[in-house]
């Protein structure tokens, strides 16, 4: 008997990738939807997989509403296109454990079977300062679930409603935090199931496109700060502004890529408009 989920993705990039993902969720009798971002779903994708068709690419968060819009099930799993279920149990487990009012993840690991964080603790404004001149210290931990990774959360689809699904005003990065912390002022529980593993082949999903990430990176970063903390806003915005100016000069000669990702994000922060995603004429 399957259970009453639908598990959900987001698909930009590789074709390889999301047949895999079709083929490994449709197997565990789930249902299993796509929101096409990238007009790159392949034809002979699985019967058992319905696909929304490309509309543009409004990101990952919108794309994963989309979805939840269009499912029938109580319950929702959102995930990436590089997750899977780990074994053939994993999705009966962590549905064994979830319950209503909460976001639910589980234990993740890479292709290779190493654990790898799916949760970490609040970006911070001391956080903020101290990647100024220095590489950013990781949010991921072990022992804290402020919040967790949108690559798996599993949530109840009328809760999910009721927070309005992902910001629209987080393109790519940090729309997996804001919902979290949405969800705890609303007295939902944050909570990790560590009994079901599922693997995350991460960054296999979607294109390497360094400039787009890096700028929708620093983007979310201060409308997380916009929307959680309002009274850091204009501190954070200065310190990223820096930032992004000293790594601009830094890559200039050695990382055009990267220079061209921290210009992107440098304009969006300093004219506080969100940058534009690959795909999408609107911006």
């Amino acid at each position: 008997m399957s259970l009453p989920v639908t598990v959900v993705t987001v698909a930009y990039g590789s074709s390889d990738v999301v047949r895999k993902w079709a083929h490994e969720w449709s197997s565990t009798g789930a249902s299993c939807l796509i929101s096409d971002n990238g007009n790159r779903i392949p034809s002979d994708i699985s019967g058992k997989v319905r696909v929304l068709p490309f509309t543009g690419n409004k990101g990952f968060g919108s794309g994963i509403n989309r979805a939840v819009l269009e499912s029938t099930t109580p319950v929702v799993l959102i995930t990436n296109p590089d997750t899977r279920p780990e074994h053939k149990e994993s999705l009966d487990v962590l549905y064994d454990h979830h319950s209503r009012g909460s976001f639910t993840g589980a234990a993740t690991v890479d292709k290779a079977g190493n654990k790898i964080h799916s949760t970490g603790i609040w970006p911070s404004r001391n956080w903020v300062r101290s990647q100024v001149f220095r590489p950013a210290e990781s949010l991921w931990r072990s022992d804290r679930v402020d919040w967790l990774q949108g690559s798996l959360i599993m949530a109840h689809r009328d809760d999910f409603l009721e927070l309005e699904g992902f910001s629209s005003n987080y393109p790519l990065y940090f729309e997996d935090v804001d919902i979290c912390a949405r969800a705890k002022k609303l007295g939902f529980n944050i909570n990790v199931c560590p009994e079901a593993g599922f693997i995350h082949d991460e960054g296999s999903g979607s294109d390497r496109v360094t400039a787009t990430r890096l700028a929708c990176y620093h983007w979310g970063m201060l409308q997380f700060f916009r929307d959680h903390h309002p009274a850091s806003v204009i501190s954070v915005r200065k310190m990223l502004i820096a930032k992004c100016i000293l790594r601009l000069a830094a890559y200039a000669v050695t990382d055009r890529e990267a220079a061209r990702g921290y210009y992107t994000a440098l304009r969006s922060v300093y004219r506080e408009i969100a940058p534009m995603l690959p795909g999408n004429s609107n911006g």
